[in-house]
């Protein structure tokens, strides 16, 4: 097994501080008593030396640490789309996080770029970087779900190419986390992959071509969610795959765009060491806890008549299946059988009266809904990424709940449900009971 040789923590001044690609979240470290630390990663990946780094977010007093790390790939183009579906959830429960700039084009082309003295260490195989892949996504209003797929496929085909180091990158630095972090700090006893969108790709990739290859289990477990593609093999370790409604080429389509699921054929029986579970509701990118920079970046973008961003909680979703992989992976209990939506002709997704589709992972904005919930806008780039939902009117929420009263009842009844069915945490549901609101 390859092992990566680590450096630091890194110094941090005025003048040179480790550059964060996505800074969500990051107010809420001083609320659980986080730190976050930079160390320096190299090694020998795919037959060339490399040179990175990576970013761990744990608890200021190590002896706190519950042993767990869930790392994930920097996306392509820049983003950690997992730490920011999951930090409340990791820090409640001491978890440590570790960035792994195994990715040449956002190593090179964002972080590098940010500081060259600073990490004037870093080395890759040369490559496209992420300004060339962000200015090019593949957006053709009008095109057919063939003609989409087929320019996704050329764009995926791009970074694969662009990346033939990163394997061996998450390879060795799993094993040099188990090592344990320079200067007497954290080791793990669990290590996890995790990823969403390109790098719920990147998860997928290793899970069917890598983990293999590695003597011994390289991660106890994977979770790649927003991405799609071919079914995943059983492995020796857990594998629970995640998909939103808002993954889904019928739904995408109208917004011009393509994605990493073709059809159904993600799908596949659960068996010791799989699970999957598909979402109605979720869009790709949640806007239920918006950033100021959010907000700012929204502002202008355009909604359908009467619409506004979806408050569907991509987060809650994701806290409870990490927590149903964990709980399979040290205490060996089996999650909920996987949940697919309901498919007409396998393209087009059955929904219900109320627009809102039918089958799949539930949650009370599906089955106490206010609204219709769209999982994909399509009005143009970004909006895509993002989901809207349409008020219900208060006749029609007369007619469906009778009152305030009524509302909450049923919000709290399908929470007890959920509960007993591990798909929701208690800590998301009270959030959701105390908001359960309604104006009829």
């Amino acid at each position: 097994m390859p092992v990566a040789v680590l450096s630091g923590p890194a110094e941090e001044s005025d003048s040179s501080r480790a550059h964060v690609l996505e800074s969500y979240g990051l107010e809420r470290l001083p609320e659980y008593d986080y730190v976050q630390e930079e160390y320096f990663a190299s090694g020998t990946a795919a037959g060339e030396d490399f040179g990175t780094r990576i970013l761990v977010r744990r608890p200021a007093d190590v002896q706190r640490c519950s042993g767990t790390v869930i790392a994930e790939v920097s996306h392509i183009w820049g983003g950690t789309s997992v730490w920011r579906a999951i930090h409340r959830y990791l820090m409640r429960h001491n978890h440590v996080w570790v960035e792994i700039d195994s990715q040449a084009p956002s190593a090179l082309g964002l972080i590098a770029v940010s500081d060259p003295a600073r990490y004037r260490s870093f080395r890759f195989a040369e490559g496209e970087r992420s300004p060339e892949f962000a200015a090019t996504i593949p957006f053709e209003p009008g095109a057919s779900s063939e003609q989409l797929a087929a320019l996704y496929d050329a764009f995926m085909a791009r970074w694969w190419k662009a990346t033939p180091q990163s394997p061996d990158i998450l390879a060795s630095v799993a094993s040099a986390l188990r090592t344990g972090l320079p200067g007497g700090g954290f080791a793990a006893r669990h290590v996890y992959l995790g990823g969403i969108s390109q790098t719920g790709g990147v998860v997928r990739d290793f899970v069917r071509n890598h983990h293999h290859h590695y003597p011994g289990p390289v991660f106890d477990g994977y979770l790649p969610g927003a991405s799609g593609g071919p079914a995943l093999p059983d492995i020796d370790v857990p594998v629970l795959e995640v998909l939103g409604e808002g993954e889904f080429q019928s739904v995408r389509t109208p917004c011009g765009v393509s994605g990493q699921t073709r059809g159904v054929s993600h799908r596949r029986p659960d068996s010791e060491v799989f699970r999957l579970y598909e979402v109605a509701g979720m869009a790709h990118r949640e806007t239920r806890y918006m950033s100021e920079a959010d907000r700012a970046r929204l502002a202008e973008c355009p909604l359908p008549p009467g619409a506004g961003w979806s408050r569907f909680p991509n987060s809650h979703v994701y806290h409870a299946l990490w927590q149903a992989l964990l709980d399979w992976s040290q205490r060996g209990t089996p999650p909920a059988p996987s949940r697919y939506l309901t498919t007409l002709d396998g393209a087009e997704l059955a929904r219900d009266e109320h627009g809102n589709a039918l089958g799949g992972l539930r949650t009370t904005y599906t089955d106490v809904p206010t609204s219709t919930l769209v999982a994909a806008t399509p009005v143009g780039r970004p909006s895509w990424y993002h989901g809207n939902e349409t008020p219900f009117d208060a006749k029609k929420l007369r007619r469906l709940y009778g009152g305030q009263e009524g509302y909450r009842r049923a919000v709290a009844e399908r929470l007890d449900d959920f509960l007993r069915a591990g798909t929701y945490l208690r800590t998301d549901a009270e959030e959701i009971r105390g908001a359960a609101t309604v104006t009829s």
